[in-house]
């Protein structure tokens, strides 16, 4: 699970509201690029993580491709260097997000 301070901290800077609904408050994290591997710190990066209400996350509207791509989008036009940090994962498949 995530940290109060990691989510306190991407709160700050992309606003309270659910990234998907922008209605809600965002309540979790959500591993959008890459989703969570047991023991595979790299994932728990901001570049990967996206801030979601419950009701979001629980209906599965998150896990699309066509998402995780608008997230990538939309991270990259925030400034986020997410080719760098994808490139630094040791994946044995890797998806184009653009």
């Amino acid at each position: 699970m995530y940290d109060k301070e990691l989510f306190d901290s991407i709160i700050a800077k992309r606003g309270e509201y659910c990234q998907v609904c922008y209605w809600n408050k965002a309540t979790e994290l959500h591993h959008c690029i890459v989703h969570r591997r047991k023991g595979n710190k790299k994932l728990d990066d901001p570049r990967n993580l996206e801030a979601v209400c419950h009701e979001c996350h629980q209906l599965g509207l998150v896990n699309s491709y066509e998402h995780r791509c608008g997230f990538w989008k939309r991270q990259k036009e925030a400034g986020e260097d997410m080719d760098s940090w994808y490139n630094s994962l040791n994946l044995k498949t890797k998806e184009r997000f653009e």
